[in-house]
């Protein structure tokens, strides 16, 4: 297995997970999540679904993981970036690479998924390009009051 490397600016290198990392990208990913959702869920943890992260990509400053993103087809299926490195350019990085990803496949668009409560997120894609293209019930949260926001961007606009 080839591990992709990209150096960023500021000692930000972008790069696939290593199979010896999968567990604690999960647990960060895990931690991330139990953080920002845990009202939705409490008490038990916020459902991730499988523990497989080998097709994602890290953002790293040294040795140390500020986040982490997977795409599938035309989705960003998961984004999840420590609170600590929420506001550095990583997240901005991070994302830019799972979009150049999504457009490598020849996807005419590019979509994610959001909480719409997270208004941060929400408001991040937005600032990025994205735009709010539906409203549906999140469906792991009952009851079904818990909206989450379908996010659209063009793939030509870069």
């Amino acid at each position: 297995m080839c591990c992709i490397v990209t150096s960023m600016s500021v000692g930000i290198v972008i790069r696939r997970v290593k199979p010896i990392e999968n567990d604690s990208v999960h647990a960060l990913v895990q931690a991330i999540a139990d953080e920002t959702f845990a009202y939705l869920f409490a008490p038990s943890q916020v459902p991730l679904g499988e523990a497989n992260w080998l097709s994602a990509w890290l953002a790293l400053s040294g040795e140390e993981i500020l986040g982490v993103t997977m795409t599938q087809g035309e989705w960003v299926s998961d984004l999840w970036v420590r609170r600590d490195s929420r506001r550095a350019a990583s997240v901005v990085r991070l994302l830019a690479h799972a979009e150049r990803e999504i457009r490598s496949r020849g996807n005419d668009a590019l979509r994610l998924r959001v909480v719409k409560s997270n208004t941060r997120a929400v408001e991040f894609y937005q600032n990025h390009g994205w735009r709010v293209q539906r409203e549906f019930p999140h469906e792991k949260v009952r009851p079904h009051d818990v909206r989450n926001d379908q996010i659209e961007r063009n793939a030509a606009v870069s």
